[in-house]
């Protein structure tokens, strides 16, 4: 039953995700239908959470509407994650240099938000 639970949970996630950032897009459901290749029926189903997609349709809304992973497989924590896509977002087009350097910068404020919780704690 938590299976069926949670494959209901999934197909809403999904549906809710597609359509959130197809509209972010500014695209109609045909218009999207249309860049991926399938009919509009089809983008209605996935977005009314009738549809579950295969995943050849759901590589492709992923790619085409830039959605973030965690939306889609774990929504409980999407809200945890918005912080961390919008970090990624950043990054995305980074050089190999430039992200180098921006990971060294990260782990190191890291280091030093960790230390400074502990001596305010103890």
């Amino acid at each position: 039953m938590n299976e069926v639970r949670n494959m209901n949970q999934l197909i809403s996630a999904l549906g809710s995700a597609v359509r959130a950032a197809r509209k972010d897009r500014h695209l109609s459901q045909e218009a999207l239908a249309e860049r991926i290749g399938v009919c509009k029926r089809t983008i209605i189903d996935i977005e009314n959470n009738t549809g579950n997609p295969k995943f050849e349709i759901l590589g492709m809304l992923v790619r085409e509407l830039d959605l973030p992973l965690y939306q889609v497989f774990y929504p409980e924590t999407a809200q945890n994650l918005e912080a961390k896509n919008l970090l990624l977002n950043e990054v995305k087009n980074c050089t190999d240099y430039e992200m180098k350097v921006i990971l060294s910068v990260v782990r190191s404020l890291r280091y030093t938000l960790k230390n400074e919780e502990r001596n305010t704690m103890a």
